[in-house]
């Protein structure tokens, strides 16, 4: 990563900037990988994937707003994992194929559960992302949205209530 990072961002002010953003928000990137990977080594490869992908688009990345960061480093570290997840899923073996969809019967998958989510409106799907995937408190996510903490429990019990209207509604839970 460090041959990308000196390649690709040429200017000091811009490493200063790179480097400050990896050390604030690296470790949420690996938890939010280790959810979705089962192995430790897989969500640090995603997280790994994810900023080479920082390093190669970091013009737009100067451009986010602080606050919307976040987000977007969160949304690149997911889609790393999912495409780590569909080339595990790729390679699965005829010999353990049953147990393989013995396990997924039954069960929401995780790329429905994030086709889900993107199908709810932006200020529940925010909010519901903080509170389960980066696992903050009312508080910090009041913070961070500028919103009261009462606004936040109505936001995150009104977004669970539509997900699970949408998994009704897409009869995806048997």
């Amino acid at each position: 990563m460090l041959i990308y990072l000196i390649s690709l961002v040429n200017d000091e002010n811009e490493r200063e900037k790179f480097t400050a953003i990896y050390r604030q928000y690296h470790n949420q990137m690996g938890k939010v990988d280790l959810r979705v990977l089962a192995e430790q080594k897989d969500a640090e490869d995603a997280v790994q994937n994810a900023w080479i992908q920082v390093i190669k688009h970091f013009q737009k990345v100067s451009e986010i707003p602080g606050e919307e960061l976040l987000f977007w480093l969160i949304s690149i570290t997911k889609n790393e994992a999912l495409m780590i997840l569909r080339t595990k899923r790729n390679t699965t073996c005829f010999e353990e194929w049953d147990s393989v969809t013995e396990a997924t019967n039954g069960t929401l998958d995780y790329q429905e559960l994030v086709a889900l989510f993107a199908k709810l409106p932006t200020t529940y799907r925010a909010t519901l992302e903080m509170k389960f995937l980066l696992q903050y408190t009312d508080h910090e996510i009041s913070q961070h949205l500028g919103i009261s903490e009462t606004a936040v429990s109505t936001r995150v019990s009104r977004g669970r209530s539509l997900l699970r209207d949408l998994v009704i509604k897409e009869g995806l839970l048997l």
